[in-house]
């Protein structure tokens, strides 16, 4: 059979179309943004030896990650980068997405590390997992399918349109909401015998305002704590018990905030 060749789009010139939007949509108001978003090409970005499968479509910290070259948290992730570059280190990373944290941290920790990456999303556990495969860190980095709390079972979890990163245990109300999936829930309690054997512990946590359900049993409990947490505090007014207060009475102090997180650090760890 003859006739014309499919038309095919000139992999530079697709470059460059991809580039313009990226530069369309960084000097664009907020509701040319809005418009653009749907139509904002998934991407592989590289940036400081890590590659990341971001769709900016669906997904705030995606879409930060492919229009400026890095995650949005960069003073955070730096700081826990220097905690635990070159140490066997243990890292719980609570509310993990697509890796922003997980995969620069575990590329960064000596042999014998291991990443626990949480993440409920069934979306973004695949977006999880391919991250970790594009960056060989198959014996490193671990996902935990399942949502944190104080206790075992199941839950909702909602969805926010245009945002998986923004999914949550707790209610999300009005036309933000786009439907939700019911998630396995355990304890955090559950994972942290497995610090045993590394030089340095580190939490990092970002689960929409459920923070003090995932973190209150394990400050309660008397036992294991991490030498470092990085939890995000923008929702701490909504808190209805002080857990920044918590966990500086635990012989932690707090040698950062940026980017909506507290960096707390135990005394005499670092």
């Amino acid at each position: 059979m003859t006739g014309q060749a499919s038309p095919l789009i000139d992999p530079v010139s697709a470059e460059m179309t991809a580039e313009a939007l990226r530069e369309l949509f960084r000097g664009a108001d907020r509701a040319t943004r809005r418009k653009l978003v749907p139509i904002l090409p998934p991407a592989e970005i590289s940036f400081a030896g890590v590659r990341m499968y971001v769709d900016p479509r669906d997904n705030y910290t995606d879409r930060m990650i492919w229009r400026d070259g890095h995650p949005p948290e960069i003073r955070s992730l730096t700081a826990l980068l220097e905690l635990v570059e070159g140490q066997n280190a243990f890292i719980l990373d609570i509310g993990a997405n697509s890796g922003a944290f997980a995969i620069p941290l575990a590329l960064a920790a000596g042999e014998g590390s291991r990443v626990i990456a949480f993440e409920p999303n069934p979306t973004m556990i695949g977006r999880l997992g391919h991250n970790i495969r594009l960056n060989d860190l198959g014996e490193v980095v671990r996902i935990e399918g399942c949502a944190l709390s104080d206790k075992a079972g199941e839950g909702l979890l909602n969805f926010r349109q245009r945002n998986f990163g923004q999914a949550s245990l707790l209610p999300i109300r009005g036309r933000v909401r786009d439907g939700g999936t019911l998630v396995p829930i355990r304890p955090l309690l559950d994972y942290v015998h497995e610090a045993e054997g590394h030089d340095v512990s580190i939490l990092k946590i970002d689960v929409e305002g459920a923070e003090v359900a995932v973190l209150a049993p394990l400050l309660n409990a008397g036992g294991w704590l991490p030498d470092a947490m990085l939890v995000e505090t923008d929702h701490a007014d909504e808190w209805d018990v002080d857990l920044v207060g918590q966990i500086k009475d635990l012989g932690f102090e707090v040698t950062l905030e940026a980017e909506q997180n507290t960096l707390f650090v135990r005394k005499g760890a670092a």
